[in-house]
């Protein structure tokens, strides 16, 4: 019902603030307290629940990203978890609102450190995502790792959607992006080491530090292109299981 509210277009939320009512912000934090009472597992092994969950995480990252974005630490953890790990629900369409929705919190997450670094403030109020970031620099390091091992090594069927996110992953790993191609690279046998670092350079090849759209389509193309080369590289048989152990690591 709250998911049907907030993508119908019937109301204007925003001016619930103006006019000092509560109602809007008292339905999100109800909503919340059933999130931290409900056992992260549940929400894949009941599909109805799932799809309910996630389609609001969606909606709710879609129009309100910033109140997402400045949520307790602690409920920051527990949404970036369960979205780390709808990554590898049996579900596709699970997966697929995801992606929409760490994209929709990664670019609002973007914009907000490209305006610091513009304006060139250090007093500048930040958002509880970006210090949570700053501290624990690891957790979108972890869903990094599983966006790339799914799109690399799993039958991944939402190519397009998984590169949305992942972009805006990248961009803000760079460092951490350019040690996990290294230690990839240096995994493979020596005869492949040097086509597994060509595949890597395509996948990046002509991407600029932005999530603008057309940079976005550019890296689609050269991730499409990036997993058929490492497929064949490594030959479609061979798999990876997902790292599900990264969704338990951020709420540790």
């Amino acid at each position: 019902m709250l998911k049907a509210a907030l993508s119908g277009n019937y109301v204007n939320f925003g001016i619930f603030r103006l006019y000092g009512d509560d109602a809007f912000d008292n339905a999100l934090g109800m909503f919340l307290n059933m999130l931290l009472s409900i056992p992260r597992q549940d929400l894949l092994d009941y599909p109805k629940l799932g799809k309910a969950y996630y389609s609001l995480i969606e909606a709710l990252a879609q129009d309100h990203a910033s109140y997402i974005n400045n949520l307790e630490p602690n409920v920051l953890l527990v949404i970036l978890a369960t979205l780390s790990q709808g990554f590898v629900a049996l579900d596709v369409n699970i997966c697929t609102f995801c992606c929409t929705a760490l994209d929709y919190l990664l670019a609002n997450l973007f914009k907000e450190i490209s305006k610091a670094k513009k304006s060139n403030s250090t007093t500048q109020e930040q958002s509880s995502l970006l210090r949570v970031l700053e501290h624990k620099s690891d957790v979108l390091q972890q869903i990094l790792d599983s966006v790339l091992n799914i799109v690399m090594f799993e039958d991944c069927k939402n190519q397009w959607t998984m590169s949305r996110p992942l972009l805006g992953l990248i961009l803000l790993n760079e460092k951490y992006f350019s040690e996990l191609t290294a230690n990839i690279i240096s995994s493979q046998h020596v005869s492949k080491q040097e086509k597994m670092s060509s595949c890597f350079s395509s996948l990046m090849d002509g991407v600029e530090f932005s999530l603008f759209t057309k940079n976005r389509e550019r890296f689609a193309q050269n991730l499409s292109g990036f997993r058929q080369g490492v497929r064949t590289l490594l030959g479609a048989s061979i798999s990876m299981q997902p790292d599900t152990s990264s969704a338990n690591m951020m709420t540790s």
